[in-house]
């Protein structure tokens, strides 16, 4: 074996080293990383690639990468074209920053989002040989900004009907309670004026119907707070009551189930098992296209239970609870006390609503007689 022998045996030896080295570098790495050769074909392929990807390097050209890998675009939907495929893009000279891809195949059905990074691969020549790619799982990220989004639209939801409750609110005490004040203090100021033994009964009758229509309308005003219907009938009489109104204006015949009288609740419990039921049977109503539902309110140990159940149309619940203000006005009122609100539906398999609320919480105990 001649010395140009060995040497070139000794320089396999260091490119293989070198190799190793490289390959033991990149499985290091928690992002997946991918490089490509101008043919398309794989030259590196860490660790983290094929767990993220649920399948390593593949001897298939670009143009069945999209098939094989499960590759779509950001609506989750649309296979990759081959053109568009960051790995493509970048072995064309283009730079790919944080695009959003989603993988989905047979060893991860149930599918992944990813952010891909890809960039032209140059010699020290300026001479493009290729390209790499990095990848990382996104899933949890995205998730947490959508859910972020949701309670963005939700609080934004909540903001806007306050503010337009205020309005209705400034609007029904300036067109009632302050013009009826105001007429009453200028019959009064009226009287003031008027010289000793001058009849001022009429000025005086006036005033005193104005100051009770003032009062009947403040009322009104306040009952929107909290319900008077609880306060006379206590909280099962209220339920009724919803259901009544149910039927009579909705067509939909609700049954009622309960287990005792409820005597005795927090007035903050009492309002929000009230208007949690008022909300699910207005969607019933609203979107269940059914004439039947039933409600259950028991008392299991400490807590209050409620279930609202339909046997309407259903819905997609993972597609449509973010949109439903209502479900999420359900969850928030239950969270506020220490409850929690769980939500079963399906296409043609009608809705249920499950609340569990404590008896006692940081809220009710020091709640006075009206809805926070």
């Amino acid at each position: 074996m001649n010395i140009q022998t060995l040497s070139g045996m000794n320089d396999l030896r260091s490119l293989q080293s070198q190799a190793r080295l490289l390959q033991s570098v990149l499985d290091s790495l928690s992002d997946g990383v991918a490089a490509v050769d101008l043919a398309g074909k794989f030259t590196q392929f860490n660790r983290a690639g094929e767990s993220i990807l649920g399948m390593g390097a593949t001897e298939a050209p670009a143009e069945d990468w999209a098939r094989d890998f499960g590759l779509y675009t950001s609506d989750g939907k649309t296979p990759y074209a081959t053109e568009d495929l960051p790995l493509v893009r970048a072995s064309n000279g283009e730079r790919v920053r944080d695009e959003e891809m989603m993988v989905r195949n047979e060893t991860m059905p149930e599918g992944r989002w990813l952010k891909v990074s890809a960039t032209p691969v140059i010699d020290e020549n300026g001479k493009l040989q290729g390209a790499v790619a990095l990848f990382r799982d996104d899933t949890e990220s995205r998730r947490a900004r959508q859910a972020l989004e949701t309670e963005r639209n939700f609080l934004r939801h909540i903001l806007q009907a306050q503010d337009r409750d205020r309005r209705l609110t400034a609007y029904d005490l300036h067109d009632g309670a302050v013009q009826l004040v105001t007429g009453a203090l200028l019959r009064v100021e009226a009287m003031t004026g008027r010289r000793p033994g001058e009849d001022s009964t009429e000025d005086l009758a006036a005033a005193a119907r104005h100051l009770r229509e003032a009062l009947d309308e403040l009322r009104r005003l306040i009952n929107g707070l909290r319900p008077p219907v609880i306060d006379e009938a206590g909280v099962v009489g209220a339920l009724e009551y919803l259901v009544g109104v149910a039927k009579t204006r909705d067509g939909v015949e609700v049954e009622f189930l309960h287990d005792s009288r409820f005597d005795g609740l927090p007035a903050l419990l009492e309002t929000t098992i009230f208007r949690i039921v008022q909300e699910a049977l207005q969607n019933i109503a609203r979107h269940a296209a059914t004439d039947r539902a039933q409600l259950r309110l028991q008392r299991h140990g400490d807590e209050i239970r409620l279930e609202i159940r339909d046997w309407g149309k259903g819905f997609d619940l993972e597609a449509k609870k973010g949109r439903r203000y209502g479900l999420r006005g359900i969850e928030e009122r239950a969270s506020l006390l220490g409850g929690t609100a769980e939500f079963e539906s399906r296409a043609g398999a009608g809705t249920a609503i499950r609340v569990s609320l404590p008896l006692r919480s940081n809220l009710s105990d020091n709640s006075d007689e009206s809805e926070s």
